[in-house]
């Protein structure tokens, strides 16, 4: 016959097991939904440490691209979580802002496993804010924006529009199938190619290069490479080396693709012959860029009162690598801009109490090196330049990665180091 204190013992560690379970089960689908936000690995590993450390839970958590492995500790068990996970290369910045704030409050003490649970099950259960329509039109004007943006004038900015919606609808019709997504910057840089080599039998001459960048820009896996690179700045290794392989094969797919258009369009016409675009005058490139990181609002899923703040990034970080340019001359110093951009980030995030990722995606995409290996692709495969330059300006893709990489770590020694200390000690549960 069982005793009293057995009686009352016995179902009080059948629950507090019940609540390890729960919360082991919601850190490791926690921590899928940020890097399925395209969050660094060693960001992720942060943040599901210090809501497990809020929860009462000691846990160990290691992150790789398409793999998650949970190990929690807590008497009366201990659990080991292994997932299977996707990983998105398109930002979802209001699904980021979402996510953060429910990290914050876990971390706050502000919610439990089971409130979180739910809120954590919102977040993945809502449906993309804007229409197809509404996005397609925003990937176009960002196109004309960033064509405008890499010097292209009135027709390059044009045909980036026109290349941009193209890229939009191939973004929405192969967001769904997985088996594809990898062949996004494939079909790009193909339809994108032949559309701007198609324009030009109907327009007057422009330079298809920047054209076709600006069109396809955000199938560009230039941020990819830009985040692997500061995983491995981060002691995640194994992440980092992960995306960045991902990150060159897409490059490589993407001139696959320009060599295929390049090999079609002639069975219908003769290629189009090399023009020297004439940029914009200086106040109307500013006020495109301003333009296209509104567009950005809705091409990243961002939230409308985000909007000023996304066009205001843009231009923040556009207008300090032209001012680079005009100090150090040539591409100007990635770093340096990358640097402000993220003491501004830090500075915006501090005034308006909302994440820094409001400010620093938008920023990062007008410095990251996407042009530069798109134009060294083009120009090695049309045979425009030298060989040795373009090898050069491909090795430059990976050197201006490096730079915004260590721009935005002395950022975040300089200023942003709160969000970091808030996660690392975050107080321990009162019960």
């Amino acid at each position: 016959m069982s005793s009293p204190h057995e009686e009352t013992t016995l179902p009080n560690l059948e629950a507090l097991e019940a609540r390890l379970v729960a919360a082991a089960k919601l850190l490791v689908d926690l921590g899928a939904a940020l890097h399925w936000s395209a969050l660094p690995a060693s960001v992720v590993e942060m943040r599901v440490r210090g809501v497990a450390r809020a929860l009462g839970v000691r846990a160990d958590i290691f992150v790789l691209q398409g793999f998650l492995c949970l190990e929690t500790e807590g008497a009366p068990v201990e659990r080991v979580e292994l997932r299977r996970i996707d990983f998105d290369t398109h930002w979802n910045v209001r699904r980021v802002h979402e996510l953060y704030d429910l990290c914050t409050s876990l971390v706050a003490g502000e919610r439990g496993v089971t409130t979180g649970r739910e809120e954590l099950d919102r977040i993945l259960a809502e449906p993309r804010r804007y229409k197809k329509w509404l996005v397609v039109i925003a990937y176009g004007v960002y196109g004309l924006a960033v064509a405008a943006r890499v010097g292209g004038g009135a027709l390059e900015a044009l045909a980036g529009a026109i290349i941009g919606v193209v890229a939009g609808v191939i973004h929405y019709a192969t967001i769904r199938y997985k088996r594809i997504d990898l062949q996004k910057s494939f079909l790009g840089a193909l339809v994108g190619t032949l559309v701007a080599f198609a324009l030009r039998a109907v327009l007057p001459p422009f330079d298809v290069g920047r054209a076709l960048f600006g069109g396809i820009t955000l199938l560009v896996p230039a941020m990819v490479l830009t985040i692997g690179t500061y995983e491995l700045a981060n002691d995640a290794l194994e992440s980092g080396v992960a995306r960045l392989a991902y990150a060159l094969l897409r490059f490589l797919m993407l001139g696959f693709g320009i060599a295929v258009a390049m090999r079609l369009f002639p069975l219908v016409a003769p290629l189009p012959s090399r023009v020297i675009s004439s940029p914009l005058p200086h106040l109307v490139t500013l006020l495109l860029v301003a333009v296209g990181g509104g567009a950005l609002t809705f091409c990243l899923q961002g939230r409308r009162r985000d909007l000023p703040w996304m066009a205001v990034a843009a231009l923040f970080a556009f207008g300090v690598q032209e001012l680079t340019k005009l100090i150090f001359g040539g591409r100007g110093s990635p770093m340096l801009s990358a640097l402000l951009l993220g003491v501004a980030a830090n500075l915006y995030a501090r005034l308006t109490d909302k994440i820094p990722a409001t400010f620093v995606i938008p920023g990062l995409l007008q410095l990251a090196p996407g042009f530069l290996g798109t134009e060294a692709v083009f120009n090695l495969l049309a045979g425009a330049g030298g060989a040795n330059l373009d090898q050069a300006r491909l090795f430059d893709v990976f050197m201006t990665a490096l730079q915004l990489v260590t721009g935005l770590l002395l950022a975040d020694v300089f200023a942003g180091g709160a969000v970091r200390r808030r996660f690392h000690r975050a107080p321990a549960p009162s019960h």
